[in-house]
């Protein structure tokens, strides 16, 4: 145990909106930090460094100064943190319990919650995971009402988005109504009008970022004091930001909410719902565009919709060769069919979304690569026919190889599942005790008996599928040999089929032409279902 004169303390104060619970002035920041350098001076500690997080959710550990703080300590200039209560330190309990009972115990860091009694320098931490499971819960409630209240919000047709849409501001009077922003409203018109005249959503975007009309997001924060653009950002439109505004009922005075939502109270992250779920309540606002024209731009775009599908296949309605196998090696992004008179081809999609300000074209001709590919597969199919045995060798060795630092991070992944199984099992039987002894309501541990049990059930699943993909990367001769198999059919195969594709190849990484020595040359690297790029290391060793 640290002693009282060798303890180098760092103190941490943090601070949100839904943090203040009704008293703001003994949860300030500046509170938080008097108490804390008083209960330093007092109990004869070293104050060390003062490490502070104002305004950011204790959901997340994604806080500048607590980082700060955790390098610090592992550099040795602090090696005691003391905060006012555990929740300062966080409210997502799976993490905050990870700081309290494994990183800072393995790293020799005392921890102190002075309000909540909790002193690891001391022992005094018997109740700390309930304490985690509490504070957590807070939030929880929180997130819940504040998404009941935009629901009942949104169906009463009330604006409850932080940021009003392209075109609109909020009244000054009511910022749940919307009222048109005639400066933008004007670009929101003739997006309309272009399209319903027969000009691509493409070629509007390009149009519009030629003649430097400010995007959306340059718009907002030039003119409306919106969020500023990441530093990364350029001021140009897209087909995507096209479409999205010609999808949006908003323009015709429909407001239309609830399209996004948080996977979680703990999350940021955001996944769309089906347009079938939003609530939509006409004739809230004024609109921008007349009904007549949006129900034209709307049979448009369901019928330009139909087509895209079509053109991504192969003419009859099936999907293109190479379609869903083909990668920007530059973006990342995939490839898109497009077809022509004389033969179909691939570029990158980001690219056609929104030109060369983003990626170049990766362009490649689909009978170029499927030529390619047939001829990669044919001599293949040649040494696994002439040579099975010491191909088969030459491929056991190598994904081995690769696999053992796979298996190792599975492994630890294996390990981490159930040590948080372990911690759930000994909390609610915990909890089950208190309830029995009278100091947790009944309501309480419900709710938070039924938490760990979804909890322990997605464990369950996690779980479930490490094992699998434990099973499956141990399973080396069984992939090489189901490879062999499937490639070994290729010997004598004069066209390549979709069918093929779809068994051998798994992804096909495109980079950007160049000329070289007069010649048009094109980086591409194939990647086979089964064994990844061991195939190409296995032919070279056999050379």
């Amino acid at each position: 145990m640290i002693s009282q004169n060798d303890c180098n303390v760092g103190i941490y104060c943090r601070l949100s909106r839904d943090d203040s619970n009704g008293n703001h002035e003994s949860m300030s920041i500046a509170n938080q930090r008097d108490f804390l350098v008083d209960y330093v001076k007092k109990e004869g500690l070293q104050l060390r460094g003062t490490y502070i997080d104002d305004g950011i959710s204790g959901t997340t550990f994604d806080r500048p100064d607590f980082k700060r703080m955790l390098a610090d300590a592992e550099h040795g200039k602090i090696n005691c943190i003391v905060t006012k209560d555990l929740s300062r330190l966080g409210r997502n309990y799976v993490q905050s319990g990870y700081y309290t009972e494994e990183y800072f115990v393995e790293r020799g860091i005392r921890f102190i919650a002075v309000n909540d009694n909790v002193d690891t320098g001391q022992n005094t931490n018997d109740i700390m995971a309930f304490h985690h499971v509490v504070n957590e819960f807070y939030p929880k409630q929180v997130s819940q009402k504040v998404r009941q209240v935009k629901r009942q919000g949104a169906e009463q047709g009330k604006f409850m988005g932080s940021q009003s849409p392209y075109g609109y501001i909020k009244s000054p009077e009511d910022k749940h109504k919307l009222i048109v922003d005639e400066a933008a409203a004007v670009t929101v018109r003739r997006v309309f009008r272009e399209f319903y005249s027969g000009v691509s959503g493409r070629e509007i975007a390009h149009r519009l970022t030629q003649e430097g009309v400010d995007s959306p997001q340059f718009f907002s924060y030039n003119y409306r004091n919106g969020q500023k653009p990441r530093t990364n950002s350029t001021n140009h439109w897209s087909s995507s930001t096209i479409c999205q505004m010609l999808d949006n009922p908003v323009y015709v005075g429909d407001m239309a909410q609830q399209k996004r939502q948080n996977f979680s109270h703990k999350s940021k992250k955001r996944m769309t719902v089906d347009r079938a779920d939003w609530i939509v309540v006409r004739d809230t606002h004024e609109p921008i565009i007349d009904r007549e024209l949006w129900e034209e731009v709307r049979e448009r775009r369901t019928t330009t919709k139909k087509r895209v599908r079509k053109t991504k296949g192969n003419g009859s309605g099936d999907f293109a060769l190479l379609s869903g196998c083909l990668f920007c090696a530059d973006c990342g992004a995939r490839l898109a069919y497009q077809s022509s008179p004389k033969s179909g081809a691939y570029r990158c999609s980001r690219y056609n979304n929104a030109g060369a300000s983003v990626c170049s074209t990766h362009y490649i001709l689909e009978e170029t690569l499927a030529d390619l590919v047939l001829r990669d597969l044919r001599q293949y199919a040649k040494l696994a026919v002439e040579d099975r045995q010491r191909l088969e060798k030459e491929l056991l060795h190598t994904l081995v190889r690769e696999q053992n630092i796979e298996l190792r991070k599975l492994e630890e992944q294996e390990r981490s599942i159930e040590r948080r199984q372990t911690e759930i099992n000994r909390t609610v039987k915990i909890l089950y005790e208190d309830k029995c002894k009278g100091t947790l309501t009944e309501t309480l541990f419900q709710s938070l008996a039924s938490d760990y049990t979804r909890e322990q059930s997605d464990l369950s699943k996690q779980l479930e599928a490490v094992c699998e993909l434990l099973t499956a990367q141990q399973d080396a001769q069984d992939k090489t040999g189901q490879f062999l198999e499937r490639v070994q059919g290729c010997f004598e195969i004069e066209t390549l089929t979709r069918e093929v594709v779809m068994a051998l190849v798994d992804r096909i990484t495109i980079g950007e032409s160049y000329n070289q020595n007069g010649q048009r040359t094109q980086p591409i690297q194939i990647q086979y279902k089964f064994i990844g790029n061991a195939l190409t290391n296995a032919k070279e060793d056999i050379a």
